[in-house]
């Protein structure tokens, strides 16, 4: 026969895969959670402060695996999407939730990934 003159070298981490996924996976939702808190924290510093209903109605809610929404407003606090798109008295309020996540998904994400 002929003569292989060839080195190979095997290495196997499947044992250990399933224990990284998880590990992994983990570490992911959290990261967009802590990324979901910061665009929260933000929108409460842009949002318009009345009386302060507005941002004590501020709320993050899980949608699934590093899925989260953040909202504002409520059954008593009506006018949070009007006041998100029209604010005459404080202009510079106008659309704060959409200007909090614009702000945190343009900076450096790299901060929120921890390995």
């Amino acid at each position: 026969g002929k003569f292989c003159n060839m080195a190979s070298y095997t290495v196997r981490v499947i044992d250990k895969l399933p224990l990284w996924t998880v590990e992994t996976e983990k570490k992911m939702d959290k990261a967009v959670l802590v990324m979901a808190t910061d665009i929260h924290r933000t929108a409460s510093m842009l949002a318009p402060r009345d009386t302060g209903n507005l941002l004590s109605s501020g709320r993050i809610n899980r949608k699934g695996w590093a899925y989260y929404s953040i909202s504002f407003g409520s059954g008593a606090i009506r006018y949070a999407r009007r006041r998100h798109f029209e604010n005459r008295k404080n202009p510079q309020t106008l659309l704060y939730l959409q200007r909090a996540g614009d702000n945190i998904t343009r900076g450096d994400i790299k901060r929120y990934i921890t390995w």
